[in-house]
């Protein structure tokens, strides 16, 4: 581990003022230093008769232990973050608003955040274990350059967050736009930027001096809260296939609709009564299997639509696209 210099400097004036390891340990406990710190000092110097005080090489830790903890702070982050966003999306799903009942889907695009707490979460609590065991065997490490700046720079974060979120509430309240939703947001990102607070204090626990709370567990928990009902509102990994089917159903009831409203082979100012898409598709290669199953129907001479069954309607909700049951529509015209 890296010795301080004034530390180093003690020791070394010790032994060549003939000051025994014994009575300089003694001195050193008594103004604080820990064991580890004052192990290290130590070791450092060799007192050979003649010679005094010899220094000895120190093998540094401060790359390993930057290492360590810049990984730990960017996993820590990844958690952080990625909870806040499914929390988020819970509140919205729990709390929706008109604009939310009249879409009537649910949330999409949260996959990335599931699977980044899928992956981080492990890491973290391997993490932070490590940590706490390093650190109640050498309480030095309380102190480390690098464990110190980092912490520094996520309290700061977090105390920014807390300010912002205060401001926000405090403006929206006075402009008259609170509401539920609103208000349990607010108290979701200050409660997630206390606990940020709360870990990186040294202790790392909560301030509850009844209950020391560690606050890894905490956004361990919230994490993996989030994530459990994250899966029972979007679904696995059949979900995941279903929806994917849909999207290429709908992308090709798009292109052919363009298609057909171009289509060189039929009287644009009359449509026939009947077509196959098909035969209008100026690039087959892009469409996918799912196209053959679009049918045309003939609206007026010039205005047709285009519909396709899907898995889940639910899920549809595109603007310029008509859902009945599980058939979605879409309608061009020529001129």
């Amino acid at each position: 581990m890296h010795v301080p210099p004034d530390l180093s400097d003690f020791v070394r004036d010790a032994l060549n003022a003939g000051r025994s390891a014994d009575d300089i340990r003694r001195s050193l406990t008594s103004a604080d230093w820990t064991d580890t710190e004052i192990n290290a000092a130590l070791a450092g110097w060799q007192y050979q008769d003649g010679a005094g005080a010899v220094p000895r090489p120190i093998r540094s830790t401060a790359a390993r232990d930057a290492l360590f903890y810049a990984l730990l702070f960017v996993v820590f982050g990844m958690v952080a973050g990625n909870t806040l966003t499914l929390l988020f999306a819970q509140i919205n799903f729990w709390l929706p608003t008109a604009e939310d009942l009249a879409r009537a889907s649910r949330p999409t695009g949260l996959r990335w955040s599931m699977a980044a707490l899928i992956v981080f979460v492990p890491v973290f609590g391997l993490l932070d274990r490590k940590d706490r065991r390093a650190t109640a065997a050498d309480p030095a490490r309380q102190h480390g350059t690098m464990r110190r700046w980092l912490s520094a720079i996520a309290m700061l974060f977090a105390v920014i967050t807390l300010l912002g979120d205060a401001l926000y509430l405090i403006y929206s309240w006075l402009d008259g736009q609170i509401t539920p939703r609103f208000l349990v947001k607010s108290v979701t990102v200050a409660a997630m930027a206390l606990v940020v607070l709360a870990y990186f204090r040294d202790a790392r626990d909560l301030p509850l001096p009844a209950l020391p709370i560690p606050a890894a567990w905490v956004l361990i928990g919230s994490a993996l809260l989030a994530l459990v009902l994250s899966f029972w509102i979007v679904g696995g990994p059949a979900q995941g296939q279903l929806e994917q089917r849909d999207s290429s159903r709908l992308s090709d009831l798009r292109q052919l609709a363009n298609d057909v409203a171009a289509c060189p082979t039929i009287d644009r100012t009359n449509l026939p009564e009947t077509l196959d898409p098909m035969t209008c598709a100026r690039n087959p290669a892009r469409l996918t299997g799912f196209a053959s199953a679009i049918k045309y129907e003939r609206l007026t001479p010039t205005e047709f639509q285009l519909c396709t069954e899907v898995e889940d309607p639910d899920m549809i909700s595109d603007f310029g696209l008509r859902v009945t049951g599980s058939t979605v529509c879409i309608q061009n015209r020529t001129d």
